[in-house]
C-alpha cells in the first residue's frame, strides 16, 4: 500500500494536498491497482456553545463546514480535478438521476456528510428532483427522521422495501436511477466482523436474501456484485468521523473513537481493505496482538476473486492521505 501525505494549511486547520489522480473507472480496475482517498481534520466538533450545548450535543455537534472541506479535498484528490464543481462533474451530470445508498443501520452516517453530498450534486447541476435517498427498509428511514411525503421539489426519500423488488433487486436501482453513490459508516459487526462499502449493498436486495447473506459471509458480497448495481454506483464514500470498534455490555450501541476522517474511492473493496487496517490500527491499541477483526473478514479477498469487484490486496491500493 502506497501512501501520500498532504502538507498544506487551510483556512479550517485542515491541512490539504491537491495531487493529480488517474481515476480508475467505476468497475474494479483492469491493472489491478485501486485508488482510496482519506481525508482528516484537526477537530470535527464545534466548541460548546449556547449554538452547541453538551445536554443537546453529548458528544459535541459535527462543524458542518469541516466535514464539507474534508468532503472537497478527498474528491480532488481522487479525481485529479481542481476545483469542486469539476471534481463531482467528472462522476455525475446535469441528466443524471442519482441515487444516495444511504446506510441507516444502527449508527447511521453522520447527517453532515449526506447534506455536503446533496449540496455537491446540485451545484454540478443535478436538479434536487432527481436526487433519491434510500435506504433496504423504509421503517429505518422514518426512524432516522426522513421526510417520506415525497413533496414536489424536494430530495425523494424512498425505502427498497417499499418501492418493490424484480428479479431480486430493488427497482430503486433498476428503473430510478442512472447513477449511485453509496455512502456508508465504518464499524465493526458481530456477523461479518466489519460494515463499509460492500456490506452496504444489502439494503438493494429483499430482506430475506439480506438475512441469508449476512448468515453466509462468504457470500455476502453477491448483493453488490449485480450488474446493475456495478454498472450503476460511481463513487463510494465512507463515514469515519466516528467509526464503531467495540461492543458495549449496557447497549446496542458500539463504542466510538473520533477518526474525524472521510474516505472516498471508486473501489469498494479498496475501500474497505483500507477501513479494515483503521479499525485494527484502533483494536490492537488495546490489545498489541490482535491481528484480525472477529469475525475475520475474508469476505473481502472472496469479493476481490470471485466477484471481481474491486482490488484486496493492500500493496495494490494507493493510499492518499491528506490532513494529520
Amino acid at each position: 500500500m502506497t501512501h501520500t501525505r498532504g502538507t498544506s494549511i487551510t483556512r479550517l486547520a485542515l491541512p490539504v494536498v491537491l495531487l493529480t489522480v488517474a481515476a480508475t473507472g467505476w468497475c474494479a480496475p483492469m491493472d489491478g491497482v485501486a485508488t482510496v482517498c482519506e481525508a482528516r481534520a484537526e477537530r470535527i466538533l464545534m466548541a460548546e456553545s449556547t449554538l452547541a450545548p453538551e445536554f443537546i450535543y453529548p458528544e459535541g455537534k459535527i462543524d458542518y463546514e469541516v466535514i464539507e472541506e474534508m468532503l472537497d479535498q478527498a474528491m480532488m484528490s481522487l479525481t485529479g480535478e481542481t476545483s469542486v464543481k469539476d471534481a463531482w462533474g467528472v462522476h455525475f451530470k446535469p441528466l443524471d438521476r442519482v441515487g444516495i445508498q444511504l446506510d441507516v443501520a444502527p449508527m447511521p452516517v453522520h447527517a453532515a456528510i449526506l447534506e455536503a453530498v446533496t449540496l455537491r450534486l446540485m451545484r454540478c447541476g443535478v436538479p434536487r428532483e432527481n436526487i433519491i435517498v434510500y435506504a433496504g427498509a423504509e421503517s429505518a428511514l422514518f426512524r432516522a427522521g426522513f421526510d417520506l411525503s415525497g413533496a414536489p421539489g424536494r430530495v425523494r426519500v424512498m425505502g427498497a422495501d417499499a418501492e418493490g423488488y424484480r428479479k431480486g433487486l430493488s427497482r430503486i436501482v433498476l428503473d430510478y436511477c442512472t447513477a449511485i453513490i453509496n455512502l456508508s459508516r465504518l464499524r465493526i459487526d458481530p456477523q461479518l466482523g466489519m460494515r463499509g462499502a460492500v456490506a452496504n449493498c444489502l439494503a438493494t436486495v429483499p430482506y430475506p436474501d439480506q438475512l441469508r447473506l449476512q448468515s453466509e459471509p462468504e457470500e455476502m458480497a453477491l448483493a453488490a456484485a449485480s450488474a446493475s448495481l456495478r454498472q450503476k454506483t460511481r463513487l463510494h464514500i465512507v463515514d469515519a468521523l466516528r467509526p464503531g470498534y467495540a461492543e458495549r455490555a449496557d447497549s446496542r450501541a458500539l463504542e466510538t473513537w473520533l477518526r474525524r476522517s472521510i474516505l472516498v474511492s471508486e473501489d469498494p473493496v479498496a475501500i474497505d481493505a483500507i477501513g479494515r487496517e483503521i479499525l485494527l490500527e484502533k483494536l490492537r491499541e488495546a490489545a498489541p496482538e490482535t491481528t484480525t477483526l472477529t469475525p475475520p473478514v475474508t469476505w473481502l479477498l472472496r469479493a476481490a476473486e470471485k466477484y471481481r469487484l474491486g482490488v484486496a490486496d493492500l500493496d495494490a491500493i494507493k493510499l492518499t492521505q491528506i490532513g494529520p
